[in-house]
């Protein structure tokens, strides 16, 4: 009887259901917004947008030839949307008309794109040349001699590995990357380090980083060159920290000078995570695996520094957190000598 049965069931074909028409979400396409409205809503302006599209087009050009496969210019904006939004990717993709799995692949593959060239907008002063530029616009701009950056470190939050959780766990006692950036005396981005966990102190990201090395195995051409840092690092005949205890005239003004030119590096980040939300803990915290987090990080570094190109800033909405812990160690009897000579040279005779 069994076996009828199986034998009259293998007879009887299954109705096919009629194939569904598929229904594509209406999207917006960025040309067809006011400009203000893309401005508020990227926080890029419309040609800014344009150059970006053209830019990553080779990677980012559709490999199929369906009619429903995404253009670029979705795909870049709907990554804008996701780094300027501060949420996850329902919402953003919802503002694209794309679905929740497509906003995922779209922030994957800009940002990879956007990352694969960042040597192209992110440069550190190479040369004499270059630096001796970088020196005076930090003396013009801020009153401070021979700085060719302002080097310090930002936490960006994320959802830690579980196997090392506690590696991840910063001083304010939530898990974050710890990303070091130097900017220029205007602001603009010219060295990232985006690989660290945030119990890592600044002191030993900069030290460990290629940048550390670059400046400890300088030449004699560049000794009067030099980062400035705060009070995290250590004084290094290459890196000048503030004074703990001014006492004289010529430190105070080397302090108050100092304080202006690294207040831009404080201004920087907090732009960046103005114009940036994704980069924000009032976001919440990012839910990817370290890696895509330093990857969305170097992204928006090269287009916050894109944005200052373009003369685009947008108002600070948030202060960054800057570490009050004291270095562990004191500085050298040639760091301390370097900054004696720096004081002696451009503060005394103030």
């Amino acid at each position: 009887m069994a076996l009828l049965l199986l034998a009259q069931r293998a007879h009887v074909r299954r109705r096919r259901r009629p194939p569904q028409e598929r229904v594509f979400r209406a999207r917006t396409e960025f040309l067809n917004l006011p400009e203000e409205v893309i401005i508020q809503r990227y926080r890029l302006h419309p040609a800014l947008i344009r150059d970006l599209c053209h830019l990553l087009e080779h990677d980012l050009q559709p490999s199929t030839g369906r009619s429903h496969a995404l253009p670029v210019y979705v795909k870049v904006t709907a990554a804008l949307d996701f780094y300027t939004s501060g949420t996850f990717q329902t919402p953003a993709g919802d503002a694209a008309g794309i679905s929740q799995a497509s906003m995922s692949r779209c922030v994957t593959q800009v940002t990879e794109a956007i990352v694969r060239r960042a040597h192209r907008f992110i440069r550190f002063p190479r040369g004499r040349i270059q630096r001796r530029a970088a020196a005076r616009d930090f003396h013009r701009l801020h009153g401070f001699p021979g700085a060719v950056g302002a080097v310090g470190c930002t936490h960006v939050a994320l959802k830690p590995p579980s196997d090392h959780e506690s590696r991840y766990r910063n001083r304010w006692r939530y898990h974050s990357m710890h990303m070091q950036a130097v900017c220029d005396a205007r602001g603009a981005l010219t060295h990232i380090v985006a690989e660290y966990p945030g119990s890592v102190s600044e002191e030993d990201i900069l030290v460990q980083s290629s940048l550390g090395h670059m400046f400890q195995n300088r030449g004699q051409d560049d000794d009067d060159a030099w980062l400035i840092g705060g009070r995290c690092y250590t004084q290094k005949p290459w890196l000048m920290t503030p004074i703990e205890d001014p006492q004289s005239p010529a430190e105070l003004q080397y302090n108050d000078s100092h304080t202006a030119a690294l207040s831009v590096l404080s201004a920087a980040f907090g732009s960046l995570k103005s114009r940036f939300r994704c980069l924000s803990r009032r976001g919440g915290s990012l839910q990817y695996s370290p890696l895509k987090v330093s990857q969305i990080f170097v992204a928006c570094c090269v287009l916050h520094n894109m944005a200052l190109s373009h003369g685009l800033v947008v108002p600070v909405e948030e202060r960054d957190e800057w570490s009050d812990v004291d270095a562990a160690e004191e500085g050298s009897e040639e760091a301390e000598h370097v900054r004696q000579e720096l004081l002696r040279k451009h503060f005394s005779s103030r």
